[in-house]
């Protein structure tokens, strides 16, 4: 790490600088063999480049959306953003060949955060260009493809801005897993702060050696896989998010190819190495360099953990490499974190006395849930467990929502006052001037480890019960061989003055399917686990149920679907 500095830019500027020529980033374009490489000097030419010309068509604090894949392109943009000391926004762009169906999202970001330009690539501007209801429907907006070879012509021009600490960097919008996206206002500050934390956390240094998948317009992608190791100064591999979805064993590979020791994502990635990685493909496959694999951004499943570190366990993966985390968007990106090289430690909760908030350990394996650590929080910040309506400190096995403070938690949303206030500047009942960021996440602290419990939005009361939908989601998955690992959404919604419960299931392809038993198998579970009738079952085809980018269920939208009879069905029930 660089001493701390204002920002990014005199972080990237240092290395230019001391390291021109150590590499920065390599990608994978392929998820195999296909590379591109880019120096540190070579980085800040191009980042210089697109900054002087983004501060030709710009103002300070101007708006600037990236429509650009996952690359070096895509790396270079961001960075010139900073450079240019106007405010980033990165989206995912609209595939060339389909922009009118895809469009959509990107457009109802633009009107909440009115930016003045967007950078894109050549194609997809050929693309916008060539329709005249798309190009009219972009007309307030710059357009500037970075892939063309003027861009790289004045390097020189470029006027370094005097950022301070408290400014704007970038717009993080939100993965939309409980509400619409919006605007998440990170600060330069914020980001040095949390790149530090993950750094201490992680313990990382300049010769740790990084591979991520996860896609840049999510903050765990760009933050934790783009910007954390220019903060440190080490070697990462990048490859498209899409390539491991196809192949996961791409991951693995260029995990044991190039020895990483930090690599990671959500809870389903993992499953999706163990569904689709065949023992066949183990065969010269060493991972025992890595040793951070981090896990976040959803429920962890403790079963994941468990059956990941046996079934790799002869590539020599051992189960303390987890480092099991927590965090969301509006604290940057990380929160807490285990410690490395220590098995995530678990609880054995009583089913009864979840359902009542309570965290109380059970030594019957039939009537409790397991839930994982998600370690401790930084020494920077404060965290507290809330009672959400009381909006006093919960007692303890108490379970409430999670409340945080400290130089990591962003100012607020872009443009939305009143959300800002309710959500960044909660205070106790029992206290007059300290501010806290209220997370919507449930949980509780033991011994100093926060354990995450659930989603507050996305809780299911019924019948003055409450029920976590993760949990009865892991329930139905178990029920039936034929449901994909995943694949299941669970959420209520009130009928005739009632709740009522709803269960989303992703089928995998057989012709052979008994979808009577199947259904059977379904409310049989739930009944036996939670005494819970099922109002309604869909089964759908696979990949059909809403997510984030970074895998998360959409439970808001899974009911919108469901209620707008939208959903892409194989069978109604």
């Amino acid at each position: 790490m660089v001493d701390l500095q204002n920002s990014l830019v005199d972080i990237l500027s240092w290395r230019a600088n001391h390291q021109p020529h150590k590499l920065a980033y390599r990608f994978q374009l392929d998820g195999e063999n296909d590379e591109l490489s880019i120096t540190y000097k070579e980085l800040d030419l191009k980042a210089r480049s697109i900054g002087s010309t983004l501060q030709n068509y710009t103002k300070k604090f101007d708006r600037v959306i990236l429509l650009l894949p996952c690359g070096l392109e895509f790396i270079a943009a961001f960075l010139g953003c900073l450079y240019a000391r106007v405010i980033a926004i990165p989206l995912p762009p609209p595939h060339p060949a389909r922009v009118k169906k895809t469009l959509a999202a990107t457009l109802r970001i633009i009107k909440d955060a009115n930016p003045s330009v967007a950078l894109l690539d050549s194609s997809l501007l050929k693309s916008i260009n060539s329709q005249t209801d798309i190009k009219s429907q972009l007309s307030k907006l710059t357009l500037i493809p970075i892939d063309q070879e003027n861009m790289m012509e004045n390097p020189e021009r470029w006027v370094k801005p005097g950022a301070i600490p408290e400014e704007i960097a970038f717009l993080q919008y939100t993965s939309g897993s409980t509400l619409s996206p919006r605007g998440v206002m990170i600060s330069h500050g914020n980001l040095l702060s949390n790149l530090y934390h993950i750094e201490k956390s992680f313990e990382q240094n300049s010769r740790s050696r990084t591979v991520i998948w996860l896609p840049p317009y999510h903050d765990m992608g760009l933050i934790g896989g783009i910007l954390q190791p220019l903060f440190t100064g080490n070697i990462v591999t990048l490859m498209p998010h899409l390539m491991f979805l196809q192949r996961p064993i791409r991951w693995l590979k260029a995990i044991s190819r190039f020895r990483a020791t930090t690599s990671g994502g959500p809870n389903f990635a993992y499953e999706l190495c163990l569904r689709k990685i065949r023992p066949d493909q183990l065969e010269g496959l060493d991972l025992s360099s890595w040793d951070v694999a981090f896990n976040g951004a959803e429920p962890i499943n403790l079963e994941t953990l468990e059956r990941f570190s046996e079934y790799f366990a002869p590539c020599g993966f051992r189960p303390e490499a987890f480092l099991t985390c927590y965090g969301l968007a509006e604290a940057t990106l990380m929160v807490s974190g285990v410690s490395k090289a220590k098995i995530p430690e678990f609880k054995r909760l009583n089913k009864r006395e979840l359902a009542n908030h309570r965290a109380i350990n059970s030594s019957s394996p039939e009537n409790s849930l397991p839930v994982v650590s998600c370690g401790q929080v930084s020494e920077l910040s404060t965290l507290m467990i809330v009672n959400p309506e009381s909006l006093m400190p919960c007692a303890a096995n108490e379970i409430g929502e999670v409340w945080i403070s400290g130089p990591n938690v962003a100012s607020g949303y872009w443009n939305r006052p009143l959300d800002t206030v309710s959500t960044f500047q909660a205070q106790l009942r029992s206290e007059n001037n300290a501010t806290f960021l209220r997370t919507g996440d449930l949980g509780f602290i033991d011994e100093g480890e926060l354990f995450i419990t659930g989603r507050l939005k996305n809780m299911v009361i019924i019948d003055g019960k409450n029920y976590y939908p993760h949990d009865i989601e892991r329930t139905v998955e178990k029920s039936h061989q034929d449901i994909q690992t995943g694949g299941c959404a669970v959420f209520s919604f009130e009928k005739s003055g009632n709740e009522v419960l709803v269960v989303l299931v992703e089928i995998r392809r057989n012709s052979d399917l008994n979808k009577t038993e199947l259904l059977k198998d379904i409310r049989k579970a739930i009944s036996e686990e939670y005494e819970l009738p099922v109002f309604d079952i869909k089964l759908t085809v696979t990949g059909s149920i809403p997510r984030t980018t970074s895998g998360k269920i959409m439970h808001f939208l899974c009911k919108e679907k469901y209620l707008q009879g939208t959903l892409n069905e194989n069978a109604v029930i």
